[in-house]
């Protein structure tokens, strides 16, 4: 009886402290970021090494880019140059930031209205960035809940892309306090 009091007392505590779950005191997480960390343990990454070859092949018609659009606006992966030429011309690259994305990616006539692009379906392969990866981790984890589910994150975002030699953004560790 003592053993069967011990394991349901510890069960209740680790259900109470949110072991394993990202979770801080109170069954909150501390911050963003880790919330962004628990989302990129159940999503795909890409390095920029991967993308880049699907964009050299042709192999990928979406990427979408959740900055904001004044982020937007000073650069993104696929730019045209000054004589309107785009260095992978298979692949089209949207900006629907991350505020929004759950609202707009379903919206046919948002895709055709607003982005001039034939929405993607559930299962056609979408690669989503960020600044830094975090906010693309939040996006793809949302749009595997609505049902996309061919859909990656590129690691450590536009920053990356643009200089390949930047460092990894520190690991951030569990804030639920089970290692």
């Amino acid at each position: 009886m003592k053993t069967l009091y011990f394991v349901s007392l510890m069960i209740l505590l680790l259900l109470v402290s949110g072991c394993g779950k990202g979770f801080s005191e109170g069954g909150y997480f501390a911050d963003g970021k880790a919330i962004a960390a628990e989302a990129k343990a159940g999503i795909t990454e890409i390095s920029h090494d991967v993308l880049r070859t699907q964009l050299e092949g042709g192999k990928l018609r979406v990427l979408i880019d959740v900055r904001e659009p004044s982020e937007f606006e000073e650069g993104y992966i696929n730019q045209a140059n000054d004589d309107f030429e785009f260095p992978y011309p298979e692949t089209f690259t949207v900006n629907i930031p991350r505020g929004i994305l759950e609202f707009k990616t379903g919206d046919v006539s948002y895709w055709d209205d607003e982005l001039w692009i034939e929405m993607p379906s559930k299962d056609e392969a979408i690669v989503v960035y960020s600044q830094t990866g975090k906010r693309s981790a939040l996006a793809t984890q949302a749009l595997l809940q609505m049902g996309y589910n061919n859909v990656t994150s590129l690691k450590g975002g536009y920053r990356k892309w643009l200089d390949p030699n930047a460092p990894e953004e520190e690991a951030l560790k569990s804030s639920g306090g089970c290692g």
